[in-house]
């Protein structure tokens, strides 16, 4: 086996063969083993309601053999993928979304029963793909200013080469370091696998800190080529360190949900809206929302047909009512017209929808902030005949009741002195297009420019 492998890597050096592609087989693809430790949310301080898993996150594990890392880098290296899936945020990085529709081996990797099932072991809940959209979603470091440059030095067989550091480099500090791939943030969907498909031997860096309940950070090693980490990201503050010291570095992605019914589904899309197709999105994102609203009254039906009196209890119907009618509503909400959400963000930058829970505490601090977004709010200078006025009028009335809210950091619990402001609901929302609109209608946008 060593040998055709060695030989396939040779003869499959060039991402642009047309030759037909493996079929996904987990006995020669899997070398799956459990994680030597799933980290709870106990262990990091942090509250874990009744319907979330009791486990954060994970060391990592075998998943992927060594013929299956090759026959995964195979698939994602197919010139058909490359041309349809390709994008670059930035020089030295790529991005492959969509693959799952070009490759039948990545597809079939990620949906298989075996798969689907370490998984949902390894978080210690049931879980589905969050929507087809989300299947494999790669990120690859490698040199190159361009997406042609960046291609052409991918190969199946994983790149070995080091890249000499300066001692600043190897003292690097992701805590202190703002080069972070990825800033403490939480994810968008409730779950997530990482799995590596690159040699990680001399790479500094790469790991993922979790932030702990009493504010201090607990490292979690990168995955291994061929491992991988799961997380509930929706749940834990996190950041992803920078790699250095290796010429590449390629991680596949893929996001769950819980397919237990009453297990709350804290899925936003605030992460993905800037650089994912919102023609595909949206469509996919609409099914599995009704597909779990489904599944929700479906449980509830079954449950008082098998128990009639349980009908009566008119405060577990009124919950599964209102609960339900939120699910919707944040459903609808998330779909940004691409017209009016490519507006915002050209108007404003990607820059700063990424960095607006910052921008909102810096603008806090101004001297002229009560006074511009009090009266933002009181003449409604900003979509007068929006929906998101009557959200913002239904948030203020639950912190009078001393309700907490759901919001993209979690329960949201209001302990400011200040009024409830339409930028607040709007970044409860993740909204950040539309919260740096309202912003910019405010006056604190030019004010917050000239900060700068």
């Amino acid at each position: 086996m060593d040998s055709f492998c060695w030989l396939s890597a040779w003869f499959w050096g060039s991402p642009t063969s047309t030759d037909k592609e493996e079929t996904f087989d987990p006995k020669i693809h899997l070398h799956y083993s459990p994680p030597e430790k799933k980290i709870t949310m106990q262990d990091l301080l942090l509250d874990q309601t009744t319907d979330t898993s009791s486990v954060a996150g994970t060391t990592a594990f075998p998943l992927l053999s060594r013929e299956g890392v090759r026959a995964y880098r195979r698939a994602l290296f197919q010139q058909n993928v490359l041309d349809q899936c390709a994008s670059s945020p930035f020089p030295g990085t790529l991005v492959l979304r969509g693959a799952h529709k070009q490759s039948k081996f990545i597809k079939n990797f990620w949906t298989h029963p075996e798969t689907m099932r370490i998984v949902s072991e390894a978080m210690g809940v049931p879980l589905d793909v969050i929507m087809p959209t989300e299947i494999g979603h790669t990120n690859i470091q490698v040199e190159g200013a361009t997406i042609s440059e960046m291609t052409k030095k991918l190969k199946v067989e994983p790149a070995v080469e080091k890249v000499e550091l300066s001692p600043e480099e190897r003292a690097y500090d992701p805590l202190k370091d703002a080069s972070a791939i990825i800033p403490w943030h939480y994810d968008s969907y409730p779950y997530v696998c990482v799995l590596m498909l690159s040699e990680t031997e001399g790479m500094i860096g790469g790991e993922t800190y979790i932030k702990k309940g009493d504010g201090t950070a607990q490292k979690v090693e990168g995955p291994r080529i061929g491992h991988a980490v799961m997380l509930q990201g929706s749940k834990v503050q996190h950041l992803a360190a920078r790699a250095r010291g290796v010429k590449e570095r390629i991680s596949t992605i893929t996001s769950y949900r819980s397919s237990v019914p009453t297990v709350y589904d804290s899925s936003y899309m605030t992460n993905i809206r800037p650089y994912a197709n919102l023609n595909i999105l949206y469509p996919e994102w609409t099914q599995y929302r009704l597909r779990k609203l489904r599944d929700e009254i479906t449980h509830y039906l079954e449950t008082v047909e098998k128990e009639p009196e349980l009908a009566l209890d008119r405060v577990v119907l009124e919950k599964l009512l209102t609960e339900q009618t939120e699910y919707l509503r944040r459903t609808s909400r998330q779909m940004i017209t691409p017209e009016e959400h490519q507006r915002m963000l050209v108007a404003y930058g990607s820059a700063a929808y990424y960095d607006a829970p910052r921008i909102w505490k810096i603008v806090q601090s101004l001297p002229e902030f009560e006074k511009l977004a009090s009266g933002a709010d009181s003449d409604r200078v900003w979509m007068p005949q929006s929906v998101y006025w009557t959200d913002l009028q239904s948030s203020i009335e639950a912190i009078r009741l001393e309700k907490s809210l759901t919001s993209t950091m979690g329960n949201l619990i209001w302990d400011k002195k200040r009024q409830y402001y339409m930028g607040d609901e709007l970044l409860r929302q993740g909204l950040n297009e539309v919260f740096l609109d309202w912003l910019g209608a405010s006056g604190l946008w030019d004010i917050y420019c000239k900060l700068s």
